[in-house]
């Protein structure tokens, strides 16, 4: 039992981080045939929090993924905008017209104020669906030929539990089956 516990375990480490490592791997091509192109895969976007204003909901080094888009955005959401060369992730907290554009009052959840600058609609690259703690150091861990040679190792043990773990499932059926003959050849003498 503790052993298919532990096989879980690591089958579903194994495939959190052949999905990062997946993410990571098409947003970087994206990113180098476009680099001010911010990249997404099936129309998620994958980034690393770099500060914490967001704390304590997400921290520094964590992965967010954003959905993009623009649409459907109500005070209390978090999005992720541009301003000016970087990207911010912070929560809207009031909505307001200025100039007869639509514009967003954002605030980090850890600051004391909201952020000086307004945000437009034609900023924002999407929304905040989810964070993968600690996400952000995975990807960086994984980057270049040490990054593949992890990822290769951790599909090759995978593969050779996935063995394992059928050997002794068979070796237990034999050995039962074994006992069972020795029992009746027994009984039959």
């Amino acid at each position: 039992m503790m052993r298919k516990l532990v096989g879980i375990l690591f089958n579903v480490t194994v495939a959190f981080i052949i999905m990062v490592s997946s993410m990571y791997i098409i947003s970087t091509a994206q990113t180098r045939s476009n680099p001010s192109h911010v990249p997404s895969v099936l129309g998620f976007t994958p980034l690393t929090v770099v500060s914490g204003s967001m704390s304590p909901g997400i921290e520094t080094g964590d992965m967010v993924i954003i959905q993009k888009g623009n649409k459907d955005l109500r005070p209390g959401d978090i999005i992720t905008y541009r301003l000016e060369d970087m990207l911010v992730t912070h929560r809207i907290k009031t909505v307001s017209d200025a100039n007869a554009a639509e514009v967003f009052i954002t605030k980090g959840d850890a600051n004391g104020i909201p952020d000086f600058k307004m945000v437009e609609r034609s900023q924002i690259l999407g929304k905040y669906v989810f964070k993968i703690p600690m996400g952000g150091y995975i990807k960086a861990g994984l980057r270049g030929l040490p990054g593949i040679l992890i990822i290769t190792g951790l599909i090759l043990i995978g593969i050779m539990m996935q063995v394992l773990n059928l050997t002794v499932e068979k070796l237990d059926n034999m050995k039962h089956i074994v006992s069972h003959q020795v029992y009746f050849s027994k009984r039959s003498m």
